[in-house]
């Protein structure tokens, strides 16, 4: 059970914070690694919350392999993005700080698992409209650094 579900168990729906560790997954040849959210419908970039005494780059690598089924060697720090508020289909509130890296460096078989219902990769310049408006600014500013608007 994960910290998350076992504070929702004390505080119901009630806004809570929660830091997030998010992967840009991405190469020239291949572009973006998004998912489509199986709550939503919209795309986002693989990652999630980091658990009590985890560490962020394992959080990432465990998320990372929780929602796509693959496994990163490289990564580096892209941006941290505070105060980014989601509610949920539920109706479970969160007030995220995404610390959201680049990830260079992947391997294995794309495979989603319950969280999603799509694994793609997306040209830079061929994005999605859909994507989730908490993870959009962060995904244009990365797409900008490539050179791509």
């Amino acid at each position: 059970m994960s910290y998350i579900s076992e504070l929702r168990k004390l505080v119901g729906h009630a806004p809570i914070m929660a830091v997030a560790a998010m992967g840009i997954l991405w190469t020239k040849e291949t572009g973006i690694l998004l998912e489509k959210r199986t709550d939503t419908g919209e795309w986002c970039t693989p990652g999630g919350a980091i658990e009590l005494g985890e560490s962020l780059e394992t959080a990432l690598r465990r998320e990372i392999k929780e929602e796509t089924n693959l496994d990163i060697s490289s990564f580096s720090l892209f941006d941290i993005h505070a105060n980014t508020h989601m509610v949920y289909p539920n109706g479970d509130e969160v007030y995220y700080t995404d610390v959201v890296y680049e990830v260079n460096g992947f391997s294995g078989e794309l495979k989603p698992d319950g969280e999603s219902k799509e694994l793609r990769f997306f040209p830079l310049e061929e994005l999605p409209d859909n994507i989730m408006p908490t993870q959009s600014d962060y995904i244009k500013r990365f797409a900008e650094s490539k050179g791509y608007r």
